[in-house]
């Protein structure tokens, strides 16, 4: 006699049998005890969930010679005859190979005769998402309204390909992968009633291996059968039969990346390999086998997660607690990438082997509230010029005197003075350049603490009364001789007589010499505006301001200055003063902040680099 696979050998007979859909069974088996039973079935689902086995055993529970029942006898002639396939009122029909109209017709005009032999004739069409349109359209007035005597199943596993005309008119019925828990308990069944001895962790493998289908799971254990032989199967031999990785492998392993031994996991990954196991199937239980992990150390009673033999589950359990679950989490992340990218390679090996270096040798991550800490400390010490001795507690920067606050730019008015300034760095702001101090003026006392600094801001150029000519007379006096200093003297001047448009011009003049009886100015070759500011209008302004300042009338020349000229460094404007300064603050600032202890200490725990350093300057 042939030998007959597991698959059909143990293929269940009655609704109670049936693996892992009890939603389904349990309609059909209460629509035959009510007398409700439709006329056409659609099956979704898997492979090898029992969709087609549900379609036999619905057409022995309906012709079964003893009654309609959702338990048929399994004995009788039309029993045996819808079991064995020579049944000729049971129609098991392949959708892909008969999907045309042509065979939909035949099926048509056979539905109108009485069946021969049994009570009700059963077609059965699997695949049926592989008929074409005009068969589905051939099909739906008697899909529809059949004669009494006929009942369509409809099995596919894409019902999203299946017409909604042809959903429609069937009751559907969703199936899904068995559990790993009942497929292993089928096995065993299996397994006990073959006299076969089997580790439970040999059928936890199978099992994994299987994807949810019963049917894959019982042929693969025809594959082990058939290589152990009469001896005793265990773990190793599925795992070699299949090419996969058994668990003492992937265990060794994850063990030797969580201690960053990069050597030893790559040893172990050299013996999978030659051993035939498939680097995409080895990555993919490394990450089966990490996730496990997880789930125990996130949930440690929830071992009905995992997948495997109650040794399987407490040695995962051991495991897990000795871990840590930041690293963990670290190691499942980046192999989850590898398997991505040993799927798009034409070099798996190569890319499995640097995988499993990158993961050994990355240091494990440090806890967001014991870096806080780390950085607490160090700020600490630093704030308390480096030892650690002493009380506890943050220390106090000793109390200096309040400088008096810097003098504003030109054209930059303050507000805002009884209003303390905000907490925390200062924000980056633009601000308008500033000229070559003029001569110190006497000024208001100066706040009581260096945070009562006020805020500067550029609004219109509002400023009191022009004060008297001898005043300025008095200032300028007591002024060095340097030119900027003087030319400075002239544009306060300028604004306080509130001709802004001169004196926006004539920031960008540079003072190219100046005697008691004339001055020279030049603007750059580069400033766009050179010549409105020799107008005429212009030039008189100057030429009365520089009197009214310095007593005396001076001649005034204005030029523009060559490339040459303009690209000397010596005697800039105000504007391009006040630019070099700020340029050169800026530099400083950054300077600092790049070789701050703490900018240091935190680039060399994260790995970061500065991307952008930004400054109030």
């Amino acid at each position: 006699m042939a030998y007959l696979v597991l698959a059909r050998k143990y293929r269940p007979t009655t609704f109670s049998e049936v693996v892992g859909q009890e939603h389904v069974t349990r309609t059909l088996a209460n629509a035959f005890a009510s007398e409700r039973v439709h006329h056409a079935f659609l099956f979704c689902g898997p492979r090898g969930v029992g969709k087609t086995t549900l379609a036999r055993i619905l057409g022995k529970a309906l012709n079964c010679e003893l009654g309609v029942s959702a338990e048929p006898c399994g004995k009788c002639s039309a029993c045996t005859s819808i079991a064995n396939g020579s049944s000729v009122d049971y129609y098991e029909m392949d959708g892909a190979s008969n999907r045309g109209i042509d065979a939909i017709r035949e099926l048509t005009e056979a539905v109108r005769y009485q069946p021969a032999v049994l009570r009700k004739k059963v077609y059965v069409i699997d695949e049926v998402h592989m008929l074409t349109t005009e068969a589905f359209n051939a099909l739906l007035k008697t899909l529809e309204e059949p004669p009494p005597h006929v009942t369509f199943v409809l099995a596919t596993t894409e019902p999203h390909k299946v017409p909604v005309t042809i959903l429609s008119r069937c009751q559907r019925y969703d199936f899904k992968l068995v559990p790993s828990a009942r497929l292993h308990a089928h096995l065993t069944r299996v397994f006990a009633a073959e006299g076969l001895d089997a580790e439970p962790a040999a059928l936890s493998l199978i099992v994994r291996e299987s994807g949810g289908s019963a049917r894959d799971a019982l042929s693969l254990s025809d594959q082990v059968i058939s290589f152990v032989g009469a001896k005793a199967i265990k773990e190793t031999d599925v795992a070699d039969v299949l090419g996969v990785a058994d668990r003492a492998l992937t265990r060794s392993i994850v063990s030797a990346l969580a201690t960053g031994d990069a050597a030893a996991a790559l040893a172990a990954a050299e013996r999978a390999v030659e051993r035939g196991v498939d680097e995409v199937q080895l990555a993919r239980a490394i990450v089966r086998y990490l996730r496990d992990l997880a789930v125990l150390q996130a949930a440690p009673g929830a071992t009905t997660l995992i997948e495997g033999s109650d040794d399987e589950r407490r040695e995962l359990a051991t495991e897990a607690g000795q871990l840590d679950r930041a690293r963990v989490t670290q190691m499942f992340e980046r192999m989850l990438r590898a398997c991505d990218d040993l799927g798009k390679t034409m070099q798996p090996r190569l890319a499995l082997d640097l995988a499993l270096i990158d993961v050994a040798t990355t240091e494990p991550l440090v806890p967001l509230g014991d870096l806080i800490e780390r950085l607490g400390d160090m700020e600490r010490r630093l704030g308390g010029g480096g030892g650690g001795g002493g009380g506890g507690g943050a220390r106090t920067a000793p109390s200096r005197p309040a400088a008096p606050p810097a003098a504003p730019p030109r054209g930059v008015r303050t507000e805002g003075t009884d209003r303390p300034a905000p907490h925390g760095p200062p924000a980056t702001t633009e601000r308008v350049p500033e000229r070559i101090a003029p001569p110190p003026r006497p000024a208001a006392p100066p706040p009581a603490d260096i945070s009562d600094r006020t805020t500067e801001r550029v609004p219109e150029r509002i400023a009191p009364p022009p004060p008297p000519s001898s005043s300025i007379v008095v200032e300028t006096a007591a002024a060095s001789a340097d030119p900027n200093a003087r030319w400075n003297a002239v544009l306060d001047a300028l604004e306080a007589k509130r001709r802004f448009a001169t004196l926006g011009h004539y920031q960008h003049a540079r003072v190219l010499a100046w005697s008691a009886e004339a001055i020279e100015l030049g603007f750059a070759a580069d400033y766009a505006m050179g010549e409105m500011a020799r107008e005429a209008d212009q030039v008189e302004a100057v030429r009365q301001t520089l009197r009214e300042v310095t007593g005396k009338p001076i001649a005034v020349t204005v030029r523009l200055l060559t490339a040459a000229e303009s690209a000397a460094t010596v005697g800039k404007s105000t504007v391009e003063d006040a630019k070099a300064k700020a340029h050169a603050e800026r530099q400083r600032r950054e300077h600092e902040a790049r070789n701050h202890p703490m900018t240091r200490l935190v680039l060399d725990t994260f790995g970061a680099q500065i991307k952008e350093i930004k400054t109030d300057v």
